[in-house]
């Protein structure tokens, strides 16, 4: 049996090199390096949905924050933006495709977009956003981050409206993005560790005994799944066009914090509150017990992915079958422990979880999952960069990720939420009914402490 070489081999090794050998050897790293990178799951799905429908903003980051309560002093965002992107290796990518299909290529520096307007208010700022997520990426050129920094009417007030292709970025990058801009200038900036590094720990780690373990678990939470949940039109055979829309809701803050303390009862947590209303509104809406819908993670279980800028978004299914008596109690111990069995294989993709279903559950870019179901508690706090209060609206492009996306937004004043809908499957009247129905499910949670729905 043999044996890797010790450090000091490889260095005597090296020392042994002629001058000739060295120069080859330096050519050579970059390319060997270049053959390693490769597409990880996720990014893999994200290429397919653009092959399918090229030029439409589906999986673009389209985020708007309003600044307010002090002056910002703009170009010093700027400059945190483009120190940002030259840190991070998954800003400096494009993607250039070949035989074996589409390969990611760093490039030592990729500036990216960064334009300076003006925005009379919250409309005008917001449409910027859309129009800078409706322009086509050129994957192979770059850059794949777009920033524009507009002053308000007022000194006190100004927009940074950030719009990312997915292929590169995901909702915990935005916040370190965030954290970046908010950075006291007598702090140094945070690590960056390369995403590439990541993708291929990922790829060693599904060949491992926990990775195929982890494949065991998920392939037995999803066999024999419920169909997809009904709709006003036939899903056609080769998936949609992602066109959709939102219905936002809201619920009071006496029963946003019913549903928490009602979680807390049961040793759970606000999330699985939530979900468990969820589970009802969607049980009902299809007619069975048996509910199946993706849940997102933030795809950094691993150690050392917590300062990783690029796509590590998992989008993972959760199986609700047994709601006991049918209490919210009952639908909250149920979601507590589906969701803690599926916390310890977090890790594992989704898509490759999806890709194991036969027949496909679902046409088009999701085999498996048709809703999903979105959380974010906004917790007590509010984020200030330069002193100014930072306020972000995830904007609607006009687009469908899925067919149905649930979106449940906590904060210290209450609730805010919406139903994302492809709209060449459903009409915007049965998505309010079914909005107008969570909230009422919630409210009964709330009002009943628990009891029978």
């Amino acid at each position: 049996m043999t044996t890797a070489p010790s450090r000091a081999d490889l260095v005597a090794g090296l020392t042994g090199l002629t001058p000739g050998q060295r120069a080859r050897l330096r050519d050579r790293i970059p390319q060997v390096l270049a053959e390693q990178r490769r597409l990880s799951p996720g990014q893999r799905r994200l290429w397919l949905t653009r092959q399918r429908l090229p030029g439409r903003p589906v999986d673009v980051v389209c985020q708007a924050v309003h600044l307010t309560g002090g002056p910002v002093d703009l170009d010093l965002l700027a400059e945190r933006v483009r120190g940002f992107a030259a840190r991070h290796e998954a800003l400096r990518t494009t993607f250039e495709e070949g035989g074996s299909g589409l390969r990611p290529v760093v490039h030592e520096e990729l500036p990216p977009q960064v334009a300076r307007t003006r925005c009379a208010d919250a409309d005008e700022a917001h449409r910027l956003a859309r129009e800078l997520a409706a322009e086509p990426f050129d994957l192979a050129a770059g850059p794949l981050l777009r920033v524009t920094l507009a002053e308000g009417p007022a000194p006190d007030e100004a927009w940074l409206l950030v719009v990312v292709h997915n292929l590169v970025f995901d909702a915990w990058s935005f916040e370190l993005l965030l954290d970046e801009l908010a950075r006291p200038a007598d702090a140094e900036p945070a690590a960056a560790p390369a995403f590439s590094d990541h993708a291929r720990e990922l790829r060693q780690w599904l060949g491992s005994p926990a990775g195929r373990e982890a494949a065991a678990y998920w392939a037995g939470e999803v066999a024999d799944a419920p169909p997809p949940l009904p709709t006003d039109r036939p899903r056609p055979a080769d998936g949609t066009s992602r066109q959709g829309g939102r219905v936002g809701f809201t619920v009071s803050r006496a029963v946003t914090e019913a549903i928490a303390a009602a979680a807390q009862r049961e040793a759970a947590t606000a999330y699985a509150g939530w979900l468990a209303v969820a589970w009802a509104a969607l049980a009902e809406f299809g007619g069975r017990p048996d509910v199946l819908l993706g849940t997102f993670t933030a795809g950094r279980d691993r150690p050392g992915t917590a300062e990783v800028v690029g796509y590590l978004l998992n989008v993972l299914p959760v199986r609700l079958r047994d709601a006991g008596d049918g209490s919210h109690a009952a639908r909250v111990r149920a979601v507590r422990t589906a969701t803690r069995a599926g916390l310890r294989h977090a890790a594992y993709p989704g898509e490759l979880v999806a890709a194991e279903v036969r027949p496909a559950r679902v046409p088009g870019d999701h085999p498996l999952l048709d809703a999903v179901f979105v959380f974010d508690n906004l917790g007590e706090g509010g984020r200030e960069i330069q002193g100014a209060r930072a306020d972000t609206a995830d904007l609607d492009k006009g687009t469908a990720r899925y067919d149905l996306t649930l979106a449940v937004y906590p904060g210290p004043e209450g609730t805010e939420g919406w139903f994302e809908y492809d709209s060449e499957l459903y009409d915007e009247t049965t998505v309010r009914r079914l909005a107008e129905r969570f909230t009422a499910l919630a409210e009964a949670a709330a009002g009943a402490d628990g009891g029978p729905q």
